[in-house]
């Protein structure tokens, strides 16, 4: 068993940098728990604290119920694979997989035999005996995944394991480390930038910004009930499109398009009559013609990206012509030439410069605090609004 907990966890450096701040989650047993966000928002220092490398300013971490407060990185029973992967030139395969085994004493017939095991599961058998010159980067990868296996800890935590990969090969790594983690079922912290990473490979995924954790939750409601404005701009390829709108008692208006709310749908937003942060996935764009109801948006037809799989279509819909709401001028919307982007099917016929028109339906929109940036609908464990997001170090 390997459950980690952090409650109110923080570092702060003697310049009055705050690089985390009042971070609280639990890592279940066995879960592959995914830390991402932009650089600098405090995921690798994160990290660093719950192995030892760096510490803690305020707060507590525990690893099954024991308080990792003053304890030493190697009593943590911990193993760390890093960016650069960190094996030695001189050592052939065999050698770096076995050097932590020989740092303990292990017996050399246990330590052979474990490293076998070990090179059997991550397909290095045959490259026992070969120097890391002669390897691939991914073959690398694995002798640093390998020496981390063999010492069998509570929990192995990745720093950007992938990110030396090119584009293709990362996506096959991520693919087999998947299949790895399952496997052997430890207890698993993975630290990225990428939310394809995040969203293909975690059990649950932590969002940061700012040195602080903006929402918690599993990919698909982190997906479908982002917490905030920022999580629903970060999370999705394309991005969520944000947009000003404006409450007037039974309708929603946005720029080109004004939609009528029921009773029972106004009581549910919260807030009074006035601007709020609008949110639309680029799938629930639905060209009209194809819906059967519903308020459209206008916009003309600026770049066409076909993909093969899927077509985007980024639109201007021209300047709004209204004040911002502070909460989407903090992600750094502006309210001249606003564009968004659709995902069509690829067999659509669009062409540049054309004008379109798309149905708009209320559970097909994201709505949130105008000042806050809250969901106010609610997200999945976890938002919050950064106060500095700038005070942050990587």
């Amino acid at each position: 068993m390997a459950e980690i907990v952090l409650e109110g966890v923080t570092k702060a450096f003697g310049d009055g940098t705050v690089a985390v701040r009042d971070a609280s989650f639990t890592i279940h047993d066995g879960e592959l728990f995914i830390l991402v966000g932009p650089s600098g928002c405090g995921k690798s220092t994160l990290l660093n604290m719950i192995v030892g490398l760096e510490a803690m300013s305020g707060g507590d971490l525990r690893l099954d119920g024991r308080s990792l407060r003053g304890v030493d990185p190697k009593d943590r029973d911990m193993a760390m694979v890093f960016q650069s992967y960190a094996i030695y030139p001189h050592m052939s395969v065999r050698e770096n997989i076995a050097f932590p085994l020989k740092l303990a004493k292990l017996p050399s017939a246990e330590a052979e035999a474990r490293v076998r095991e070990v090179a059997d599961l991550l397909g290095l058998s045959a490259l026992l005996d070969r120097k890391p010159e002669t390897l691939s980067g991914g073959q690398r990868q694995r002798v640093a995944m390998g020496r981390a296996m063999v010492r069998r800890p509570k929990v192995f935590l990745l720093d950007e394991p992938l990110s030396n990969l090119d584009a293709q090969f990362r996506g096959q790594m991520r693919a087999e480390l998947a299949r790895l983690q399952r496997r052997l079922g430890t207890t698993t912290v993975y630290v990225t930038h990428d939310q394809t990473e995040a969203m293909t490979l975690g059990d649950r995924v932590a969002i940061l910004r700012g040195g602080e954790v903006q929402q918690v939750g599993t990919p698909r409601a982190l997906y479908a009930q982002p917490a905030n404005l920022f999580v629903a701009g970060f999370i999705g390829t394309p991005p969520m499109n944000l947009l000003p709108g404006v409450i007037d008692d039974d309708r929603l208006r946005l720029p080109t398009a004004e939609v009528s709310l029921s009773a029972e749908e106004r009581a549910a937003i919260q807030v009074p009559n006035g601007p709020l942060a609008v949110g639309i996935r680029p799938e629930s764009l639905v060209p009209t013609g194809v819906a059967e109801s519903g308020a459209t948006l206008n916009g003309r037809v600026d770049l066409v990206e076909w993909l093969g799989s899927d077509l985007y279509v980024h639109l201007d819909l021209g300047d709004v012509g209204t004040e911002l709401p502070p909460a989407l001028q903090k992600v750094g919307a502006k309210g001249e030439g606003v564009r968004i982007i659709a995902r069509l099917e690829p067999s659509e016929p669009v062409r540049e410069a054309q004008s379109l028109r798309f149905a708009l339906e209320l559970p097909g929109l994201h709505l949130f605090h105008p000042e806050t940036g809250l969901n106010l609908r609610g997200g999945s464990e976890l938002g919050r609004w950064p106060e500095s997001p700038s005070a942050a170090c990587a």
